[in-house]
């Protein structure tokens, strides 16, 4: 099957967006340039002057010529026929864009922005009874949904021989599904359509459901707890079949890497002229949600997050009657270790992974037996790892009747 002329048209728009994004950055570095030279100071500042005016139409005719051409090379491919993304290169190179670009490329309409569903056995899967019955003839009563984390997809669950699906499928009888979604969105947004999505697939359910089981890989974690949240609030009956939650390396208070970024970004605002070069604002809703772990619209709406830098988030209790377990991974050898203290799993500090913060509202109260952390691996280890997955199969194999 021939997916080029999907991806090659994806790819040509997020270029020419890019050329357009590159051309607005240099004319507004101009713009600053010129605004910041005292008019009449001296035969340099009326030239500088003067050069901005004339470049302005030449920045125009840019705009213009890449505009066209971007047009011109979209349609001629819209005439190719339309696949969707196969391989598993292909679809993690797409899910890296997403996490990257993803809300750019959903409000922008680019056909590589990842629409939200299930996939079983790499296949997508079709939330109607009678597609789901054909699909899934030896469905359990009892399912597990997979959640990815930022610039992921459904395959980082298959990293070296069986996967924590097949494990939980094998061990448990649990139906695993695996969820693909656009994790450059507002994790809310996600969440919302992830509730929504799941209210669908009970009532489709070729039996009966029973019981079930998310679990979340980083961002995936926050998804699914923001799923719960509106859950609750839309009064969704999947809710009452929901049982248990785990959180694999998930940034309960968000990642030091976030911060980082944030942190890149206000040195380069207060840099004479530099404050357009500050590409870094660029990134994604998503990533910018993984600054402090926002869950719900109310912590970002009408906030600037390339300006703000205080957590406002509103504190998101656990579900009553839901048993939750968190796993951490750590660098380091031990807790107190100062690698462990200070990295972390390099992407996630130990204690926004095991929900402990100074503030005793926003601390997040888990049984210390539901709680485990993992020493000298880091965040992928978490998704593959044998001790990984026998703790988390003994965590819920009691729990199953």
């Amino acid at each position: 099957m021939n997916h080029l002329p999907y991806v090659t048209r994806g790819a040509a728009r997020l270029i020419f967006d890019t050329v357009r994004g590159v051309t607005n950055i240099v004319e507004q570095t101009q713009e600053s340039i010129v605004g910041k030279v005292v008019p009449g100071e001296s035969s340099h500042s009326v030239g500088a002057m003067a050069s901005g005016i004339f470049a302005a139409p030449i920045y125009t005719a840019i705009r213009g010529i890449s505009d066209a051409l971007g047009v011109a090379v979209d349609e001629s491919l819209g005439l190719w026929p339309s696949e969707a993304v196969g391989s598993n290169r292909q679809v993690k190179a797409v899910a890296g864009l997403n996490g990257a670009f993803g809300d750019h490329l959903e409000t922008s309409s680019n056909p590589l922005a990842t629409q939200m569903g299930f996939m079983h056995n790499a296949v997508p899967v079709e939330v109607k009874a009678e597609l789901l019955a054909r699909m899934l003839p030896q469905a359990s009563s009892d399912l597990v949904v997979m959640v990815h984390g930022l610039c992921m997809s459904e395959h980082c669950w298959q990293q070296d021989g069986a996967g924590l699906g097949d494990s939980l499928d094998r061990e448990l009888g649990l139906t695993p599904l695996y969820l693909r979604y656009n994790s450059g969105r507002h994790i809310s947004t996600n969440g919302q359509e992830l509730s929504l999505l799941l209210e669908h697939l009970c009532e489709a359910w070729p039996v009966a459901v029973n019981s079930i089981t998310l679990i979340g890989h980083s961002m995936g974690g926050l998804v699914i707890r923001s799923a719960c949240h509106y859950a609750q609030q839309d009064e969704h009956c999947w809710l009452s079949r929901l049982q248990r939650v785990v959180c694999l390396g998930t940034p309960h208070h968000g990642s030091p890497l976030e911060k980082a970024g944030y942190g890149l970004d206000v040195v380069l605002q207060n840099l004479p002229f530099a404050e357009n070069l500050a590409l870094t604002t660029r990134r994604s809703a998503g990533i910018k949600d993984l600054r402090h772990g926002n869950l719900l619209d109310e912590d970002w709406h009408g906030v600037d997050p390339d300006r703000q830098s205080v957590d406002r988030r509103i504190p998101v209790p656990l579900v009553p009657g839901v048993e939750y377990y968190f796993a951490a991974a750590t660098v380091g050898p031990h807790q107190r270790n100062i690698k462990s203290l200070l990295l972390g799993d390099l992407l996630v500090r130990l204690d926004s992974a095991v929900g402990e913060h100074p503030d005793d509202a926003r601390c997040i109260d888990i049984a210390p037996e539901n709680c485990r952390i993992f020493y000298r691996k880091h965040h992928i280890d978490l998704l593959g790892d044998q001790a990984v997955q026998t703790q988390i199969i003994n965590w819920l194999s009691p729990k199953l009747h």
